[in-house]
């Protein structure tokens, strides 16, 4: 375990990013593990093992992936670059110096800003919906070095491409950009999307190494944001399974086929299940790349694509979004009666919601694991085998 946090964040009180920043690291990981036991009491769920939770290898800069949208810190303020104040959807912080990032990410994004700003760009206002620039995301392989970069805009202004090229490149980085990305989103949600993208230099992902394989990660698939944590809870779960020599594995939420693939290389066959095309495309490549080919990938809602499998899984692993596995989703899991499970969850207050209808439903929780993936904000993560009573 790394740090104690000795000089919090100069943002530690007013960004909405952290909130534990000041608060000792072992102090932090004891409120996230009284927080899952004070939800399991709530929702009635029984353990057989339980572990507190276990520290991340890293707590500063471990996320590989950051979203900053463009924004003021006061209204009609000058443009600012980062994330949200706490408690304020519509101000936006210049969070330079984070800690949670990469030093490269913290330079890409003042240097993004104050170009964008000397050439009078002016940001996407939420209320009004107009304006230009919308976000900045940076992705970065944590074990290969690699940085992907992606403009979001609105349409209206002309972006100097060549220009924003070049001072890109100009930066001096840690890592290696292998990508830089224009795109183009002009819908009226807050949130990263894309109506078209133009690669404006390399390629539109990057490349990551993790449980023995090359990924492939596309600038709009999903992929865990603590690679080295997230590495160490997929091994420490996948071990809950010691004999999958001869079965058949459904993966389901299988995002760009991190798990699928793991199983794949002791399994007899692994159906990977995801509703993100971008996700889906990477799964099908890392495959490929990696030269497995007794696991295979169906893009589409949980529900619909197991109601439209012939076959029955030997196991089931299951890694949902915040919400949890839909209730519809969860009466066709239970129909299976399948003898294990392996249940992995960023929110733990939807996994005890899930649990306790599997354990109306002759399962346990047989062993139940906390991660602290992502230190300094309230996020938990968890991975549990539940078995057939």
């Amino acid at each position: 375990m790394s740090g104690e946090n000795v000089n919090p964040c100069v943002h530690a009180d007013i960004c909405g990013g952290c909130v534990y920043q000041g608060v000792p690291y072992a102090e932090q990981l004891e409120m996230k593990n009284a927080r899952v036991l004070e939800l399991l009491l709530e929702y009635g769920v029984t353990c057989g093992s339980y572990t507190g939770a276990h520290p991340s290898p890293h707590t500063r800069a471990y996320r590989n992936k950051m979203e900053y949208s463009f924004g003021d810190e006061v209204k009609d303020g000058p443009m600012t670059l980062g994330l949200h104040r706490k408690k304020s959807y519509m101000s936006v912080l210049n969070t330079d110096g984070c800690l949670i990032v990469p030093d490269d990410f913290n330079t890409i994004r003042r240097e993004t800003l104050s170009y964008m700003t000397e050439r009078g760009h002016s940001f996407r206002h939420k209320r009004t919906h107009s304006g230009f620039l919308r976000n900045l995301v940076v992705r970065r392989g944590e074990n290969t070095g690699e940085l992907l970069i992606n403009l979001v805009t609105a349409d209206g202004e002309t972006l100097d491409e060549a220009g924003f090229l070049g001072l890109l490149r100009s930066l001096d980085l840690d890592g290696k950009i292998v990508g830089i990305l224009h795109t183009t989103y002009c819908g009226r949600a807050d949130t990263v999307a894309c109506d078209s993208v133009k690669t404006l230099y390399g390629q539109d992902f990057y490349h990551e190494h993790m449980l023995g394989l090359d990924f492939k990660v596309n600038a709009f698939s999903f992929f865990q944001t603590n690679t080295s944590a997230v590495e160490a809870m997929f091994a420490s779960a996948l071990a809950l399974l010691p004999d999958t020599s001869d079965k058949k594995i459904f993966d389901i939420y299988c995002g760009a086929g991190a798990i699928s693939l793991a199983l794949a290389q002791s399994a007899r066959e692994v159906v990977g299940i995801e509703i993100s095309a971008d996700s889906i495309l990477a799964a099908r490549e890392n495959a490929a790349r990696n030269h497995i080919e007794n696991c295979r990938f169906i893009e589409g809602d949980a529900l619909e694509a197991l109601d439209g499998l012939p076959e029955r899984p030997d196991v089931i692993v299951v890694d949902p979004p915040r919400m949890g596995v839909h209730p519809k989703a969860l009466k066709k899991i239970i129909s299976y009666g399948v003898n294990e499970l392996i249940y992995i969850s960023c929110n733990p207050k939807t996994f005890c919601e899930n649990m306790a209808v599997l354990a109306a439903n002759d399962y346990k929780l047989d062993t139940l694991n906390v991660c602290d993936n992502f230190p300094f904000t309230k996020h938990i993560e968890l991975f549990s085998h539940i078995i057939k009573r």
